[in-house]
Parts: C-alpha cells; sequence; structure tokens
C-alpha cells in the first residue's frame, strides 16, 4: 500500500528548497538537503516534481505570478494604454523578479554540469528565460504594426535591453549591495524605458535635424 504524503508538504518542500538557496546557494539545495529541511522522505519530493530543476522553476512560479502572468498576457496589450505605461510595468515588474531568481541562475551557471541540465529542463518543458523575451519581442511588434513603434526598431534588439537593464540592475544589487541601488524601482523603470523610448518613438523633428 503506497504512503500517503501528509497535506501540505508541496508547500513545505518548496519553502525548504528557497529557504536552502538562500541560505547556502543552488549547489547546498540537493534533494536529500531538502527533504530533510522539509521533514519529509526523499522520495516525495518526485511525487510533486519531476526533478530538482522542475523544484526550482516552481519556487519562480509560485513567488512572482504576478511578473509570469504579465508577460504571458502582454502581447495581447498591443494598442491598449501607451506603450510608455506598459513597458514601464513590465520594467517594475521584472526588476522585483530577477532580484529573487539571482541566487538560482547565478548558482547553476556556476557549475557547468548544473547549467546543462538546466538547459535541458527548459528546452524539454519549453519554459525558462526566453519565453519572457518571445513575449515582449512579441508586444514590440505588435505596436510596430499599429504604428505605435517606428519599424526602423529591432523588437528582439529592444526587448534585451528593457530585460537586460533589469537584469544587470538586480545582478549588480546582489554583487555591490546598496550602492548599486539607482533609486524606487518606480523611477528605475520610468528612467529606463523613457531612454528606450528616446529610440523608438518615430520623430520627425529628429530625422529634419539630421537631415541639415
Amino acid at each position: 500500500m503506497a504512503t500517503e504524503v501528509p497535506p501540505g508538504i508541496r508547500r513545505h518542500i518548496l519553502a525548504a528548497a528557497e529557504e536552502i538557496i538562500q541560505d547556502r546557494g543552488v549547489r547546498a539545495a540537493t534533494t536529500r538537503a531538502i527533504a530533510q529541511r522539509a521533514g519529509c522522505a526523499e522520495g516525495s519530493i518526485y511525487r510533486y516534481f519531476v526533478d530538482k530543476h522542475a523544484l526550482f522553476m516552481e519556487i519562480v512560479r509560485t513567488r512572482f505570478p504576478q511578473f509570469l502572468e504579465l508577460i504571458g498576457t502582454l502581447p495581447d496589450r498591443a494598442g491598449t494604454a501607451t506603450v510608455r505605461k506598459n513597458l514601464e510595468e513590465v520594467a517594475r515588474a521584472a526588476l522585483g523578479f530577477y532580484r529573487a531568481i539571482v541566487p538560482i541562475v547565478v548558482g547553476a551557471m556556476a557549475e557547468r554540469e548544473l547549467l546543462e541540465e538546466q538547459r535541458r529542463h527548459f528546452q524539454e518543458t519549453k519554459g525558462g528565460p526566453m519565453k519572457g523575451v518571445v513575449a515582449v519581442s512579441t508586444y514590440i511588434r505588435k505596436e510596430q504594426r499599429l504604428g505605435r513603434i517606428s519599424e526602423k526598431v529591432s523588437p528582439e534588439h529592444a526587448t534585451r535591453t528593457l530585460l537586460g537593464a533589469c537584469s544587470s540592475q538586480a545582478l549588480l544589487e546582489e554583487l555591490i549591495g546598496n550602492e548599486a541601488v539607482l533609486g524606487p524601482d518606480d523611477q528605475f523603470a520610468r528612467e529606463i524605458v523613457r531612454t528606450i523610448m528616446e529610440g523608438l518613438n518615430p520623430r520627425r523633428e529628429a530625422v529634419k535635424e539630421a537631415s541639415r
């Protein structure tokens, strides 16, 4: 007869894994260590998660559902509100999201074997960071068709400029501390988007000035 898993153990497993990653890094978050911290059998982890990488991604998903939902619906927002407002919302949400996943990302990149396993997990599940890149790129491309973004802009490069700025800021803060902070998140989002919009926004005045 199969042993029943106590109610709430899934939540305990997620919390235990997150605590270990925060305290000791991804490498220390073995299934044995997670099970000991969660107070369950190691085999219980596999009742809920295919492997350790699926567990890590679930931590990300459960902690930041708003960001993932925003990214998922962003392409459908084309033509609504303003481009600036929509991208500022993405930037604000991305900052918090990247801050949370820095320990997981850095830990995976530091171990070649772990990194290869993580890449395979992304390929098999069609998940990972490229989903966000594709979503923002699609949104920008749709706004181009509506004439709200210059046709000369590369959606892929604009996306990496926006998300790259947010992930870089999160990494700097983790590495350096408060010295790297550039004001409140709202301000950071506004300034990053404003800087990008100077290039995204088609301006006849700028074209005329350049032709003189």
